[in-house]
């Protein structure tokens, strides 16, 4: 098998479904080193629970989803369950169908409900770029300050989870704060040469263990800081391609 890495692929097949064995599995473990969450749901059933992928086992072909959060108000999903998994991957929505084949708890005393879903291994993803512009996952360990959300004329701190030349998805804390979509906020990206204040138009609003995440597209005005933009892309691709070239 091709060798697996987690930096951003350069060139991915948007297109529709994916079916190669090893480009679904290089995306799955991509999946799992970034730590994205996921939606799932239910067949034939309208409520959606929050989820991330823990871990993989390629030879026995299953996955290992976090317990569904909120609980199920119905008690905990059951196996033979079918299940619509979505999440985004280098600014593309990334789709499966699965199947839960059991539920694993630590101790026979643990609640049913904290179990994680032992699912089958999918042949196919979907895979569809939603946005205009090449987004990349930003590290940690390149950027020295935290994003800050102007609030109320507060700053609160956010991490600066991706980017592109027209849009950032941010993590908050834990903290419930009043952010709706359609509303606009300035925010200050520590990017790799400065840190940049524009206004964010919110677009989307997740709520997860982690914190409240926050999509949007940002308003650029100024040519100065769309170059800056373009250039924070590149030198974050560039960061991730010397790493894992």
């Amino acid at each position: 098998m091709a060798d697996i890495s987690p930096s951003p692929p350069a060139e991915v097949d948007t297109s529709g479904a994916i079916d190669d064995p090893e480009e679904v599995c290089r995306l799955l473990v991509r999946l799992r080193r970034m730590r994205n969450l996921l939606t799932i749901r239910p067949a034939n059933s309208p409520r959606e629970f929050t989820s991330m992928l823990l871990s993989m086992d390629l030879a026995r072909r299953y996955l290992v989803l976090d317990a569904p959060r909120p609980r199920p108000p119905g008690g905990p999903l059951h196996a033979d369950t079918r299940l619509y998994v979505q999440s985004q991957l280098d600014g593309a929505a990334l789709v499966m169908v699965t199947r839960i084949d059991s539920l694993i708890g630590n101790t026979s005393d643990d609640d049913p409900a904290d179990a994680s879903l032992m699912v089958d291994w999918p042949s196919r993803l979907s895979y569809f770029e939603r946005r205009r512009d090449y987004r990349v996952t930003v590290p940690a360990t390149l950027v020295a300050s935290p994003a800050r959300l102007i609030l109320d004329n507060h700053a609160r701190p956010a991490r600066l989870l991706d980017i592109s030349a027209s849009g950032a998805a941010l993590l908050l804390s834990r903290e419930d704060l009043p952010l709706h979509e359609g509303d606009e906020i300035d925010c200050v990206l520590p990017l790799p040469e400065r840190d940049l204040k524009l206004p964010l138009t919110v677009c989307t609003v997740a709520k997860g263990r982690d914190g409240q995440r926050i999509g949007g597209t940002l308003r650029v005005t100024a040519p100065r800081d769309a170059e800056l933009l373009q250039r924070s892309v590149t030198t974050i691709e560039r960061w991730w391609l010397q790493r894992h070239p």
